[in-house]
């Protein structure tokens, strides 16, 4: 006899149908909305210096490349300068977090603590940018060149200018030992600010190859009137809310930088440091480099050739103020009011990468035995 299959209560099949379908739908959910993550470290104030901060400026650049992979880049600001970054990249060696890394410069990277940390790529589209700028980055790759500055000297044009103190057309490291001077700058400590760094590396090229004299002994005749403050932030506020500080170490684009605010002429000046009939100025190269043994390698190297678009490159120097790595993008009108590296001679020329890598914390602790003596 057959038997005929038990009748199913329609109530139940209504509830486990409608089960499935949230289910599915809540599957659907997960995997539409949720991304996997991508980390880039870099510094507090990466490309936060435009007129809509960097959260909006960040998501108009990159979200093409996360709606290309799938992605969220989750960018980690870590409210600190390079020199943490790659210290942080180190405690973490045996299990990354970040996929890159952005804001390591052509003097950090000379350090065996920053190579140790990253993995050399080469990116195809290098091609895209002036071999000078990857030479002076890092010829070894384990940086990408993302932008670039010089640094130099600058003063408010509302407290100081060349009719006042003429000198400050060709100013001289000697110019700045002067009592009135010294005690009008403000720098940055080497040990934590990459434009402090840059400073004292300068002021070194200029009395070691140029001058042919002792550099410590600049600093012997400054130490005690001339400021020097924690980090550029640091420094820039002390700058410009005290009148009796005219002369700050900063970037050859803060005259643009001031246009732009002030929607007119600048009120600051540039006065870079002038030997043998020539102005002179630092070149910082900052990069993007891959984390090694980062999560996302693949996705990582593709970041960096990201990184070199006109996307990309576009936004860096009304929101970075530095000068982007692409030559062939056409620089805001304000820029004219930058020094640019065409206009002065660089004083990396005069000490190279074997050198500075060779003495750089020989030299450091000279600074710190002048600077804090017992």
């Amino acid at each position: 006899m057959t038997e005929y299959p038990v009748r199913r209560n329609p109530k139940k099949m209504i509830i486990v149908t409608t089960i499935i379908v949230i289910l599915i739908v809540a599957s659907y959910g997960f995997l539409t909305f949720w991304k996997p993550k991508f980390v880039v470290y870099t510094y507090s104030s990466f490309m936060d210096w435009g007129d809509e901060g960097a959260e909006v400026v960040l998501e108009r650049a990159f979200a093409p490349f996360e709606e290309k992979y799938g992605i969220d880049i989750d960018f980690v600001i870590l409210q600190a300068d390079a020199n943490f970054i790659v210290s942080r990249l180190n405690a973490e060696a045996a299990n990354p977090v970040a996929d890159v890394v952005i804001g390591i410069d052509n003097i950090l990277i000379l350090q065996e603590a920053a190579r140790n940390v990253l993995e050399p790529y080469i990116s195809p589209n290098l091609a895209l940018i002036n071999d000078t700028l990857v030479n002076a980055l890092d010829p070894e790759h384990y940086l990408t060149p993302f932008d670039f500055g010089l640094v130099t000297l600058i003063y408010s044009m509302n407290t100081i200018n060349s009719t006042t103190h003429p000198e400050l057309d060709n100013l001289t490291l000697e110019d700045l030992a002067t009592s009135e001077l010294a005690s009008a700058l403000v720098t940055e400590d080497p040990h934590l600010s990459s434009p402090g760094l840059a400073f004292l590396l300068s002021q070194i090229a200029i009395y070691d190859k140029i001058l042919n004299a002792s550099w410590t002994d600049w600093w012997e005749a400054v130490e005690g009137n001339i400021d020097i403050e924690e980090g550029w932030t640091e420094a820039w506020s002390a700058w410009s809310s005290d009148p009796t500080k005219h002369l700050l170490v900063s970037y050859g684009t803060d005259p643009a930088y001031s246009a732009h605010y002030l929607g007119s002429e600048p009120d600051t000046a540039i006065a870079p440091l002038y030997y043998q009939d020539k102005h002179w100025a630092w070149m910082q190269v900052e990069g993007v480099g891959l984390v090694k043994n980062g999560p996302n390698p693949e996705l990582g190297k593709a970041f960096i050739d990201f990184c070199l678009n006109a996307t990309v490159q576009s936004e860096i120097p009304l929101n970075q103020w530095m000068f982007p790595v692409r030559t062939d993008l056409t620089l805001p009108s304000v820029f004219d009011y930058a020094i640019h590296p065409s206009e002065v001679s660089i004083l990396n020329t005069l000490l190279n990468s074997t050198e500075i890598a060779a003495n750089l914390q020989y030299w450091l602790d000279e600074f710190d035995t002048v600077m804090t003596p017992g």
